[in-house]
C-alpha cells in the first residue's frame, strides 16, 4: 500500500491563535501517528504563492492521512487555525518503491 502524504504551506498572522492551533493538532495527530518529513526549515519558493511554513506528513496510507484530517479531533483544531493563518493543505499518494 502507498503511503498518503499531508502537505502544509501556511503564513500565520496571529501566532497566539497559531499556537493554540498547533498544540490542538499535535493532539489530534497522536492517534494517528504520522512520520514528520518536512517542518519549515530552510526553503527556497521556486514558483507560486510563497508561504512561510512548510510541513510534510507522512501516513501509512492516503486514506489514514484523509482519516486524520477529517477528523473531529483535527476539524476542532483547524476551527482554531481560521483567522490565525492562510495557507494550502494538500494530501498526496506516494508512489510504490
Amino acid at each position: 500500500m502507498n503511503k498518503g502524504y499531508l502537505i502544509a504551506h501556511v503564513t500565520v498572522s496571529d501566532p497566539v491563535a497559531y499556537a493554540e492551533y498547533a498544540q490542538a493538532a499535535g493532539e489530534a495527530m497522536q492517534d494517528f501517528s504520522p512520520k514528520i518529513v518536512a517542518w519549515s526549515g530552510q526553503y527556497e519558493n521556486l514558483e507560486g504563492e510563497s508561504h512561510e511554513r512548510h510541513v510534510v506528513f507522512e501516513f501509512s496510507s492516503f486514506a489514514e492521512a484523509k482519516r486524520f484530517y477529517e477528523s473531529p479531533g483535527y476539524q476542532a483544531a483547524r476551527s482554531l487555525r481560521a483567522g490565525a493563518a492562510t495557507g494550502t493543505f494538500v494530501l498526496v499518494e506516494g508512489t510504490a518503491s
